[in-house]
């Protein structure tokens, strides 16, 4: 019989890198191509939001930098993708790319004004500058919709089937973790640390402390555009929270839920807070009440995330050895 100790090991050692993210994908599209359509609209929206809980993570766990405004490159990636198509007359399959380069042009124009700050001042500039993304969309009715948002603008997933779209969706972002995953190891990655862990240091040591930390910027900015991008196509509509502060605070509990200075920790905090979500609500009124004592619970449970937890179950099986 397996022992569930060495079952709880094997989980800890792999979900400290990316190589475990991809066999977790392949089990939620096992399940989705046996679920029913409202399962797999759920499991898409998981992986979607995970990828941008992934995005803020880089910022958050290796470089340090705490964003308040995450989702306006959720926002820009939604937006930009669905005015390609009901604007510019680009066929969906075409306005694919531009969603991201549209998050990625709008990380480059704000990140370039709140790398000049730090700590506490780099928050609320990234927080001041999501609201002005927010207050354009909710605001520029002739182009964006303002308050009701575009809908109705083309089929939803791209007309595929439920499974089919979130197959779609689940590799792209198997693809992307992949290529944040890769970011994080090389060269740049250590660089983006280095600033993170030390700016002082790393300038003495001739790094560009704001030319790192906007590569970063725009980077995550660019995987958040993926990310609302894949939900736009998803429900067929925008509307402006998808660049809301609620978003971006439902990023940070994702990431720290799953853990701090950990790659994976990002998706395993989207995974359960989505799911928690996603349960609570079927069996409790007031659910967000108790949603948040359930989180509270859990953070002071798991003081260093869901990966941490499973680092220290399986550290204690080694122990054993």
């Amino acid at each position: 019989m397996t022992d569930p100790r060495a079952l709880w090991a094997a989980v800890a050692r792999a979900s400290v890198n990316w190589k475990l993210l991809l066999p977790l994908l392949a089990g939620i599209e096992a399940v989705n191509r046996f679920a029913p359509a409202s399962t797999s609209t759920l499991l898409t929206e998981v992986a979607i939001l995970a990828l941008f809980a992934a995005s803020l993570n880089l910022l958050m766990s290796f470089g340090h930098m705490v964003s308040f405004g995450h989702a306006a490159y959720f926002g820009l990636g939604a937006y930009g993708f669905t005015l390609a198509v009901v604007r510019a007359g680009l066929p969906p399959e075409a306005a694919l790319v531009v969603g991201p380069l549209v998050a990625a042009l709008g990380g480059l124009i704000f990140g370039a004004l709140c790398v000049r700050l730090t700590e506490i001042y780099f928050a609320m500039l990234t927080l001041a500058c999501a609201q002005i993304t927010y207050t354009v969309l909710f605001q520029w009715y002739d182009v964006t919709g303002g308050d009701t948002g575009i809908t109705g603008f083309m089929t939803p997933r791209l007309g595929l089937s439920e499974a089919g779209y979130a197959s779609v969706a689940l590799w792209t972002v198997a693809l992307a973790l992949l290529a944040l995953w890769a970011i994080v190891k090389s060269p740049l990655g250590l660089m983006i640390r280095a600033v993170g862990q030390d700016r002082a240091r790393a300038e003495a040591l001739g790094l560009g402390a704001r030319k790192v930390q906007l590569t970063a910027f725009v980077i995550a900015s660019f995987f958040a555009g993926i990310a609302g991008t894949l939900y736009a196509v998803l429900h067929g509509a925008v509307f402006p929270d998808y660049a809301g502060l609620g978003l971006t605070l439902d990023a940070l509990i994702m990431v720290v839920l799953g853990g701090l200075n950990s790659f994976a920790g990002g998706v395993w905090g989207a995974v359960i807070y989505q799911l928690l979500s996603s349960v609570v609500p079927k069996f409790i009124h007031e659910w967000e009440l108790v949603l948040g004592f359930v989180l509270l619970a859990i953070c002071l449970m798991m003081p260093r995330g869901f990966v941490g937890l499973l680092h220290r179950l399986g550290l204690n099986r080694k122990g054993d050895k």
